[in-house]
């Protein structure tokens, strides 16, 4: 059988989402101005395309949904879907908000607020870990045999976590 959980936003990551999209919209418009003043035209145009690269690849690694099916757990975003078979799992665990805290994690590669915090991240508690988290107040940690630990976010993460511990059933 297969689950869909949504990855709802929190209204801090709403915020940040709205905030950085605003200003790199605002950075293109400038940019734009700029060339027409008689800026160098192409160092105007690669700055141009890096701030819509910025932009676009955000949108393309949000964690949409995560897939719960008889297999395993997978992330879904525009880009791909992460899965994570049952068998390479150790244990899924619910997690406070607080191993997201700036004083307490550092992100290695990856986006720190825009449409969520995606990506590698390192922090005292947890270690390396990966990330697909939209709302930190809803996080699960997914522990498994070989890699890195995976950390995620659903809407709904009281039916996660007994899906989870029922073996997917």
């Amino acid at each position: 059988m297969k689950t869909i959980y949504e990855c709802s936003r929190s209204k801090a990551v709403n915020w940040l989402t709205v905030a950085g999209l605003l200003i790199i919209v605002s950075a293109i418009v400038y940019e734009m101005w700029c060339i027409t003043q008689g800026l160098n035209l192409v160092l105007g145009i690669t700055v141009t395309l890096i701030l819509i690269f910025a932009m676009l690849s955000s949108f393309f690694v949000y964690p949409q949904y995560v897939i719960a099916t008889d297999e395993g757990v997978g992330v879904h975003t525009l880009l791909r879907t992460k899965f994570i078979p049952y068998s390479d799992i150790e244990s899924i665990k619910r997690i406070d908000e607080s191993f997201m805290k700036s004083w307490n994690t550092v992100r290695l590669f990856g986006i720190g607020g825009i449409f969520g915090y995606i990506g590698w991240f390192r922090s005292k508690g947890l270690g390396t870990y990966e990330a697909f988290v939209t709302d930190c107040t809803k996080a699960f940690i997914i522990y498994r045999k070989s890699g890195i630990p995976v950390v995620i976010s659903v809407s709904e993460p009281d039916e996660f976590m007994p899906y989870f511990l029922k073996g997917g059933e």
